[in-house]
């Protein structure tokens, strides 16, 4: 077993005890740490390892999350739009910001060009025991090129229902200026 491993197990055993169990909530943040019995996020890297690498942290904090969370991601300065509709048909996006059905859009990142980024993030979650069941479809959608090019973008889309998360990956173009994505919540 490699040393990494070995120590997280011991970690785990060690800390676990002291801090209380609990599942896993969606988070975007890098690094070691774990929520305490009083809903405190605890930071433990004095006793983690260090990892032999360190990706870059592209996200804002305060991504909203839920029963869904609907997050995109690409690496380019274009205006790509995440939308998301619910099963009654309503869509949340950036000309919908908000549904009945508790879907709100939170971040939406190269609007129209403004304020650009190449590590855009669009974010549509509905908060916790809000999310309706039933079928739900994601779509991604090539907006506007911002800084010209004619090139497919790749995209990848985290989807977390209910604790679950699925990674789900495309691409647009000029030729394909959208990409859909269907799922249920049970």
């Amino acid at each position: 077993m490699s040393k990494l491993l070995q120590t997280v197990v011991v970690v785990s055993a060690v800390v676990l005890p002291i801090f209380g169990s609990h599942a896993a909530i969606s988070q975007e943040r890098q690094g070691c740490y774990m929520v305490n019995p009083r809903g405190v996020l605890q930071d433990l890297s004095e006793i983690c390892p260090t990892p032999s690498f360190v990706v870059q942290e592209s996200t804002p904090e305060g991504l909203g999350t839920g029963d869904i969370q609907v997050t995109l991601r690409w690496a380019t300065s274009d205006d790509l739009d995440l939308e998301v509709t619910d099963p009654s048909g309503n869509i949340v996006a950036y000309y919908n910001r908000q549904v009945p059905s508790g879907g709100q859009l939170d971040v939406d990142a190269n609007a129209a060009c403004s304020g650009t980024t190449t590590q855009p993030i669009e974010n549509i979650f509905w908060p916790v025991s809000q999310a309706p069941t039933g079928s739900y479809s994601i779509r991604v959608n090539l907006f506007t090129r911002c800084a010209g090019g004619s090139a497919e973008i790749p995209f990848e889309v985290t989807l977390l229902t209910r604790g679950e998360t699925q990674t789900l990956t495309g691409t647009v173009s000029d030729q394909s200026l959208t990409a859909s994505f269907p799922f249920s919540l049970d």
